[in-house]
């Protein structure tokens, strides 16, 4: 759930979630406009279809915009596919960054704890310390 939090952030945060919202919108529209202005692509089905061979560039030819208001509808919808994956990948990126920046600061509250009770400890958990500290390389 925690994860899930950290995603949204990003996502909020880039305003990924605009730019999303609104390419599900256009996609929708196009889809909805492309059969009425191209014959080859009868209906709904096959114009969603074709606008998803289109943006993510895979291009099976099935279907083909020949006029030009189909082709610049096509345009438009692979531009602002391009424009998503772009920015979902920045956002993945992001993610990561920031759920390793979470877990070093959970790590570093959890070892400073550690610290603070240092005179509390045992002989032999003040070893499994040193031991530790040794592994994380945070001396290095």
């Amino acid at each position: 759930m925690k994860r899930m939090r950290v995603l949204w952030h990003i996502i909020r945060l880039t305003g990924a979630d605009v730019v999303l919202f609104g390419f599900l919108i256009v996609y929708g529209s196009a889809a909805l406009l492309l059969p009425r202005f191209e014959r080859g692509i009868p209906g709904l089905g096959d114009s969603l279809w074709y606008l998803f061979s289109s943006f993510t560039t895979i291009g099976f030819g099935d279907y083909v915009a020949v006029t030009f208001i189909g082709r610049l509808i096509t345009v438009f919808v692979a531009l602002y596919g391009i424009l998503v994956v772009a920015l979902a990948t920045g956002v993945i990126v992001g993610f990561y960054n920031e759920l390793l920046r979470a877990r070093t600061k959970d790590s570093l509250r959890e070892f400073i704890g550690e610290l603070e009770h240092l005179p509390d400890l045992s002989r032999k958990e003040l070893e499994d310390l040193a031991v530790r500290v040794r592994q994380r390389h945070i001396l290095d």
